[in-house]
């Protein structure tokens, strides 16, 4: 349910002191001041593992609803609950898989009869997520007519991390026997759970307080947007990018403030002003720091919170942080290209976070990213191509880079790609992309030039891509755990629904074909390859009438079969002719007649220069049915091609041409 790559980023909460009171719950008893308001009583569930006196609970569940005990031992595979110092109470819809549409938790009566206001606060664990279109709902729900009517008094969103839930209940103050109860609701599917701990109720104060919760330096990704990091290597002249979150830890609001970032003497603010962030909420703020310069830059930089809605809270101590930031500045290898392959599905509810970061590698590095989503268990699904992933990805969104040094997230991609471009290149591609519209053949000539010797097993793997796929069947609709926005913000998809209807979804970089298996062509790189020399190889693929060809492109990726990695590539669009530098090509006027030709087909062509020159004819499946070496030619040349042996169909003819590959499509009649 979870994706095993978004489950290894949830954070482990800090641990909260707790304290158990003797007193029943909801007694009007001023007992102690914790760190928001007075307490007035608290429950957190460390008596024993039955339920407080004076709560209870109503179940639809085999396992029996809400259970008292260590969190992480009441977790499972995808609702990991972290560690909460003790027990809390927990209901697990995934580990039960049975029927929670109706866990109702109800707490005793509270008597706010002489209080001028309360809130009600606990800490909660809740993911508020969806699998398979069926969202969990959880909610907080009051009665002060004894139980027969009920008030739904807030509905809770989703987090990834323990986090404080304050719900004013102002709109009760003045009723002696105010009832509560915390539902549960799984939407009739399988999903996730809830957890709560320390739950009180607290007479409000007029204390301000906040702190800087975190501060971290990451690329500022703006297609989600949000900061990553992990980056220890940028282009030179790039910016790192502070994320830091101020919380308001008072009941109140926050309506400006300022942050800033300092080294050394220098100071550099950003005030944030008409903000509201209510008790319990926090604000994420972005700073700019320094391009960076070439070599290793490392600096630390304190990151600061102060003017708190332009004065100070009650404790700056919790107002600033350092960290420390070092980063390489390098520059590009010229001449390589980097491939991305990606494992999706439209099943897959976290893959809208794949399908962002594609676009966002594809519109950010046009010129050396090549994206591919390579589908699984949809209708855009290749079997060949997703069993080949299956074997190295472990979960879904995740992918690969040039298939080198394992799996990654999608999220991780361009930190991958900054490392992959820094590679030497010893082997530069290029390629001739043919289409014939009347048979949709699209013919792929792959060529390589040796910068080095290489000499080993390496095959040429051809893929072709098609962007703006759309589908009506309710299997391309898009499965989206982002919608509603409790994981943040997504590219747009925290807006849309989950799932994302077919009709809203248009689907990118898919891959379509793999010729001819998922590491290429067997024999279409000799074992021997001599520094300076040139290798070329034709592939195929005929595409169905429904595919779009003006929205495809052709990729050539060259594997080493030794250690499974990609060692160049190229993308282009389809079709695609070579044009090198500004120099004359070197083939011009090239004709086949007569096309269609059933005994003696005639090449027709001029050399500008002369050159080496070979022909080969190769069929649909790759094989090459034709070849002659005819030595150095130049100037106008009438070359007769004997095609009476050859079965009907549609053939590719290459010429090379000291290194200059042209392509022309022969067609053969019986």
């Amino acid at each position: 349910m979870f994706a095993a790559h978004f489950t290894k980023q949830l954070k482990k909460a800090s641990l909260m002191v707790k304290r158990l009171l003797s007193a029943s719950f909801f007694s009007l008893l001023f007992v102690s001041v914790f760190a928001q308001g007075t307490v007035l009583v608290q429950e957190n569930f460390e008596a024993g593992t039955t339920l407080p006196a004076g709560w209870s609970q109503t179940t639809l569940a085999s396992d029996g609803g809400w259970i008292i005990g260590d969190p992480e031992a009441l977790s499972s595979d995808a609702f990991g609950v972290p560690a909460h110092d003790g027990n809390a109470i927990v209901t697990n819809d995934d580990g039960c898989n049975c029927d929670k549409s109706a866990d109702v938790l109800t707490l005793p009566a509270a008597n706010l009869s002489l209080l001028p206001s309360a809130y009600l606060i606990f800490d909660l664990f809740y993911i508020a997520g969806a699998y398979q279109g069926d969202q969990e709902i959880l909610t907080l729900n009051a009665s002060i007519d004894n139980g027969v009517t009920w008030t739904v008094v807030k509905q809770f969103d989703g987090g990834t991390d323990w986090h404080l839930e304050a719900v004013d209940l102002s709109s009760f103050v003045g009723n002696a026997n105010v009832l509560m109860n915390i539902t549960y609701n799984d939407g009739a599917g399988w999903n996730y759970g809830a957890a709560i701990d320390n739950i009180r109720l607290v007479l409000p104060d007029n204390v301000l307080r906040s702190s800087l919760t975190y501060a971290y330096a990451g690329r500022f990704v703006d297609a989600i947007p949000a900061v990553i990091d992990g980056y220890d290597k940028f282009w030179t002249g790039d910016h790192f990018t502070v994320e830091g979150s101020m919380a308001n830890d008072g009941f109140v609001p926050i309506t400006s403030f300022t942050a800033s970032w300092t080294k050394g003497s220098e100071t550099v603010s950003q005030t944030y002003s008409d903000v509201n962030i209510p008790f319990t909420k926090s604000y994420v703020f972005n700073l700019d720091l320094p391009a960076l310069a070439s070599g290793t830059n490392s600096d630390d930089y304190t990151i600061a919170i102060s003017n708190i809605n332009g004065g100070a809270d009650d404790d700056a101590s919790d107002n600033s942080g350092t960290i420390n930031v070092t980063v390489e500045g390098v520059e590009p290898v010229e001449g390589r290209k980097v491939v991305l392959e990606e494992g999706t599905g439209t099943w897959c509810q976290w893959c809208p976070r794949g399908a962002v970061m594609m676009d966002f590698m594809h519109d950010k590095y046009p010129e050396v990213a090549i994206p591919i989503a390579v589908h699984n268990a949809d209708p855009m699904k290749v079997t060949v191509y997703d069993t080949g992933m299956g074997t190295l990805i472990s979960g879904y969104p995740s992918g690969l880079v040039d298939r080198a040094d394992g799996e990654w997230d999608p999220t991780e991609f361009e930190q991958r790609l900054i490392e992959r471009m820094l590679i030497p290149v010893p082997v530069g591609v290029q390629h001739n992309v043919a289409y014939d519209a009347a048979t949709r053949l699209i013919t792929v000539e792959s060529i390589l030039h040796f910068n080095q010797a290489m000499n080993g097993n390496y095959q040429i793997a051809m893929v072709i891509t098609e962007d703006d796929v759309t589908g009506t069947a309710s299997t391309y609709r898009q499965v989206n755990t982002y919608s509603g926005g409790a994981f943040g913000p997504m590219g747009g998809f925290e807006s849309l629904p989950n799932p994302v209807p077919a009709a809203q979804m248009v689907y990118n970089h898919v891959g379509r074909t793999i010729f001819n298996s998922f590491t290429g062509a067997a024999g279409s790189v000799p074992a021997t390859n001599a520094a300076g020399s040139t290798v070329s190889f034709t592939s195929t693929y005929t595409h169905p009438a429904t595919q779009d060809v003006t929205q495809m492109h052709a990729v050539t990726m060259l594997i080493d079969m030794a250690s499974g990695e990609i060692v160049n590539a190229e993308e282009t669009p389809v079709p695609f002719t070579i044009t090198g530098t500004n120099e004359p090509a070197i083939v011009s006027n090239m004709e086949v007649f007569p096309n269609p030709a059933s005994d003696i087909a005639t090449l027709s062509l001029n050399l500008a220069e002369k050159k080496d020159v070979q022909l080969r004819m190769i069929d649909v499946t790759g094989k090459v049915v034709y070849e002659a070496n005819l030595g150095q030619l130049s100037g106008d040349q009438q070359l007769p091609i004997r095609v009476r042996h050859l079965n009907a169909g549609t053939y590719m003819l290459s010429i090379n041409a000291g290194g200059e590959v042209t392509t022309k499509s022969v067609v053969v009649v019986k």
